[in-house]
């Protein structure tokens, strides 16, 4: 998959249409910066964007992908080749790793019937469930969510913006607290803890992994790994061989007296997951971990989550919209409309099969042709 090719692709067909950036960007409720992204090769556009897009410029997903229109008489046999362009380019050719049979593993986290109910909301407000609104303004964020994650697990969380996947994240995570439920992490029930209570919990039992790193700019890689650890109140001489045991694994060594502005954006968020994981936490919330990464540092993030649960036996749940990110995960539950409507299991697929499997469900979710998605599974 050629990501310049598409970026061209998709500035053709917007100026024939007669658009600005302003205007696509404005027309898909994005930014300028998005589209000239796009369109210079930067990065692709999010998993949520790409049928309305194809919308706007009138061609199929099949073209999107390959950066060209396609002439009907060859559309069956350049949908086959797209599909296969987009898996190999985006996963590689990785083989999923036994995992020994027979084990019972002890869940971490156990959600048990957990809802969200925010009330008056205010009219105009992005990314609210409108289907759940009622007279009075309230909203039905996340309902009547039940699932449980065992021990070592690297689970995923999908959805379209709106449908109540960082809402249960935040609920999970302490932020935020649930209208009713059960939220139980290790075997201890988190809904009714005191502020002061959650707080504490959150630094000895939760690492976060977000977006946008999360770093101190004043402090240095090093430093930034090492207050994790002192807030603990780890002592100072195990400090250090913890960080460049760990640095190593994740390939930081080399940037430990660097700055979070000196080094790429792929290396913060290796740095945040050596921050998260030295901790040893119950369990790792990433929160769209691969959003501001290209596809090579995505990639490398992704590999890092699967090294810390083959080598930690790390817990990690990453709420993703990007069937690549979500690719690399043993499960992955569907939401929509604050509800989880399907669960997929990778069992012993390797990730280009999963990957098609993952699109065939959000397909079926979603109940739309969506081109590409109907090719056979490589």
């Amino acid at each position: 998959m050629n990501q310049i090719k598409i970026g061209a692709f998709i500035s053709e067909r917007r100026k024939a249409k007669g658009w600005t950036q302003s205007q696509l960007a404005e027309k898909l409720e994005i930014t300028d910066k998005a589209v000239s992204k796009w369109e210079t090769g930067r990065s692709m556009p999010d998993l949520s964007l790409f049928l309305p897009l194809c919308t706007l410029l009138e061609v199929s997903l099949n073209e999107l992908f390959a950066g060209e229109c396609i002439a009907e008489e060859k559309l069956k046999e350049k949908a086959d080749e797209v599909l296969m362009n987009v898996i190999t380019n985006w996963l590689g050719h990785d083989k999923w790793e036994t995992k020994e049979s027979g084990t019972v593993l002890q869940n971490v986290l156990e959600v048990e019937n957990v809802s969200k109910l925010y009330e008056n909301i205010s009219t105009g407000h992005e990314n609210i469930l409108e289907q759940h609104k009622t007279e009075n303004n309230s909203v039905l964020a996340v309902n009547d969510v039940s699932f449980q994650i065992p021990h070592g697990s690297f689970v995923g969380i999908m959805g379209a913006s709106g449908s109540g996947k960082t809402t249960l994240l935040n609920l999970i995570a302490t932020i935020d607290k649930p209208t009713n439920g059960a939220v139980r992490i290790s075997g201890q029930n988190i809904v009714d803890m005191p502020d002061e209570a959650a707080a504490e919990f959150r630094r000895k039992h939760l690492g976060f992994v977000f977006q946008e790193y999360n770093l101190l700019e004043t402090l240095t890689i090093y430093e930034n790994i090492a207050l994790a650890l002192t807030i603990k109140e780890v002592s100072k001489e195990k400090i250090r061989p913890m960080i460049q045991n760990l640095s190593e694994k994740l390939d930081i060594s080399a940037i430990l007296d660097k700055f979070p502005y000196e080094v790429s954006g792929g290396q913060r968020q290796r740095c945040a997951c050596a921050r998260a994981i030295v901790v040893n936490p119950d369990i790792i919330l990433a929160d769209e971990p691969t959003g501001a990464l290209d596809s090579h540092a995505a990639r490398q993030l992704l590999d890092t989550f699967a090294m810390l649960c083959r080598e930690f036996s790390a817990t990690i749940l990453m709420v993703t919209h990007d069937v690549m990110a979500a690719s690399y995960c043993d499960r992955i539950l569907f939401m929509k409309d604050g509800e989880i409507k399907a669960a997929l299991n990778r069992e012993q697929e390797n990730k280009q099969t999963f990957f098609t499997d993952i699109l065939k469900q959000i397909e079926c979710i979603e109940g739309e042709n969506h081109d590409v998605l109907e090719a056979v599974n490589p």
